[in-house]
């Protein structure tokens, strides 16, 4: 038989074996239901949120002043969300109570989110104190802090004689804008937290699916290989094959089942995000107007995401097939594909960190790391989804990318070819150098 003959023949020979397996199927139901609540969780939490609210109880001195905390302080906290046109309760409710001890016992058992008390010191300034069971540095006690402020300088204005209409001018905002730093970029910066939060969550999303596309699969094929040698299958194979059609066929087959898993995956995402208005409507009504496509979702960036997918695939697995030759024990595989899985699990890190401003992606280390080709598969699709990365950038590390694939397959094929002949035993550093000069 030719050589693409006996590659297509293990590739299916690997597809069938592995397709049909309970694993398979079960994982691709559980990674589908997931997608699809993922897509859908906008609409999950709107849901949730939409009935319910946190309660703060204030606690003031005299009624005028609680009066004025309970507005200052309800405008404040429910301007810092997103409210639905036709949301039926705001996010918080402030009420004011006379009993301290009765609020924060209300605050014990759940009744209140938070207590605000408010005492008048000697000198006549405002003094607070905040009760919560959140952490001091959360959101909800970080933005009472802000309402506090508000307060206490009304009340100094207030003491200091200024009219409430003079006030309210006093507060109204600057205005502010923010442009880039880089006067010849004209593109628009963006305005709204959700976009880059939405963008962001994006790059997070795609990256973990080549992560796991790479680490799962590339221990299959590894699994595969060291099955094949533990039941002497491989003697008969190298017969009719030789060792880089056997090679070239497992890292085929195992990626035709990595694709089908994913695109199951990738379509009922986007049938979910498609049908997330419509599901929308009919759970929310008029409040499906916050809902639509998630920011920065472009074909651009779908294409890179199934370059870098597949382009890292073939990296990764050729290297995990290298490494699973190498040992004829299913307990020893872990061992063998260390190196591979320390890499990739740093390149992920670093990847997620910067996508999600961790770390900054515009960094020169960053830039740097994402022309390696074992690590840009995770970390160019940040850059790329935010927008920082130039265009000869991504070609670049593409470029680069595939070049270390053909040197790659050279590498894994000599290792493979000789590897898949060793049994019983545990070549150190210079057994896989030998290999690696001498091949077969």
């Amino acid at each position: 038989m030719s050589t693409w003959s006996n590659i297509v023949a293990i590739a299916r020979r690997e597809f069938e074996v592995r397709v049909r397996t309970r694993s398979f199927m079960f994982s691709t139901v559980l990674l589908v239901i997931g997608v699809v609540v993922i897509a859908l969780l906008p609409v999950i939490v709107q849901q949730i949120d939409r009935s319910d609210s946190t309660e703060v109880a204030v606690v003031a001195p005299d009624e005028s002043l609680g009066r004025r905390a309970s507005l200052t302080i309800t405008s404040l906290l429910n301007s810092s969300v997103v409210a639905s046109p036709d949301q039926d309760t705001p996010d918080f409710v402030v009420t004011v109570v006379d009993d301290l001890a009765a609020a924060r016992a209300g605050a014990v058992d759940g009744t209140y989110g938070a207590v605000l008390g408010m005492e008048r010191a000697v000198d006549g300034e405002l003094e607070f104190t905040l009760y919560t069971n959140e952490p001091a540095t959360g959101r909800t006690a970080g933005l009472l802090q802000q309402g506090a402020n508000a307060v206490a300088i009304g009340d100094r204005l207030d003491r200091l004689g200024v009219a409430p209409t003079d006030q309210a001018s006093l507060f109204a905002p600057a205005d502010f804008g923010v442009q880039w730093p880089d006067a010849e970029r004209t593109d628009p910066i963006e305005e709204s937290v959700t976009a880059t939060i939405s963008k962001d969550m994006l790059a997070f999303g795609m990256t973990i699916l080549i992560f796991m596309i790479i680490v799962m699969y590339g221990n299959w094929i590894a699994m595969s290989v060291v099955e094949e040698k533990s039941s002497r299958v491989m003697e008969v194979v190298l017969n009719a094959a030789t060792p880089f059609q056997l090679l070239a066929g497992k890292v085929f087959g195992v990626g035709a089942v990595a694709f089908i898993q994913y695109a199951a995956v990738v379509a009922a995402g986007v049938v979910a995000i498609l049908a997330q208005g419509s599901v929308a409507s009919i759970v929310l009504g008029e409040s499906s107007s916050g809902i639509g496509l998630p920011e920065g979702l472009t074909p651009g960036l779908l294409l890179l995401f199934g370059a870098y997918g597949v382009l890292g695939f073939l990296l990764y697995a050729a290297l995990y097939a290298a490494a699973g030759s190498l040992v004829s024990r299913q307990e020893d595989v872990n061992a063998a594909v260390m190196p591979m899985t320390l890499v990739s699990t740093g390149g992920y890190i670093v990847g997620v960190y910067a996508a999600t401003g961790l770390l900054d992606i515009r960094a020169g280390w960053i830039v740097a790391l994402t022309q390696v080709p074992f690590l840009s598969p995770f970390m160019m699709l940040g850059r790329a989804a935010t927008g920082v990365a130039e265009p000869w950038e991504i070609l670049l590390s593409l470029a680069l990318l595939v070049l270390t694939i053909g040197a790659a397959i050279w590498v894994a094929s000599r290792i493979y070819a000789a590897g898949v002949l060793l049994y019983g035993q545990r070549p150190g550093a210079r057994a896989v150098w030998r290999l690696l000069r001498e091949g077969m």
